[in-house]
């Protein structure tokens, strides 16, 4: 799976990187400036690029027994199949430049496919969608069996 995503400080508008939730998110990678965006920090988020706009939304839910799904990542199975179809899912692009998994920093060249819920209080809530993960990404990974669905890219 993808546990994290990092991306350059320039590629937030000015108006986002005022926001608090981005306090302690701020890394020097290789003299580059960059927030990361970890599903283990409080509170979860996630840059959402959303009918043209970029937004910081909540990422998934922690929450096993609460109306949305529990967890980071959504199957992209799972919406073709209809499973969320009362929830209306809506397409997004999750912009990265690299992401994360079990210790590993791999580069993205585009972005992360995800969706869009909105919960009960019609909060919207982002999700990563995964797919079946390619025999690169297991040996990786060592050997994670989901990846998530990169634009324009397979790795």
């Amino acid at each position: 799976m993808c546990t994290g995503i990092a991306l350059a400080v320039t590629e937030l508008p000015l108006d986002l990187t005022s926001d608090p939730r981005l306090a302690g998110r701020e890394y020097d990678h290789a003299g580059e400036r960059e927030y990361r965006f970890l599903w283990w920090q409080k509170p979860p988020l996630l840059p959402v690029l959303w009918d043209g706009r970029l937004y910081l939304l909540p990422w998934g839910s922690q929450n096993r027994r609460g109306p949305l799904p529990y967890g980071p990542w959504i199957p992209q199975e799972k919406i073709d199949e209809g499973a969320f179809a009362g929830a209306v899912p809506e397409p997004v692009v999750i912009p990265a430049q690299f992401g994360h998994h079990k210790g590993t920093w791999y580069l993205i060249s585009e972005g992360v496919r995800g969706v869009v819920i909105r919960g009960p209080d019609r909060r919207p809530v982002v999700y990563m969608l995964t797919t079946p993960s390619t025999n690169y990404y297991k040996n990786m990974t060592e050997h994670e069996a989901w990846m998530p669905m990169l634009v324009g890219q397979v790795i």
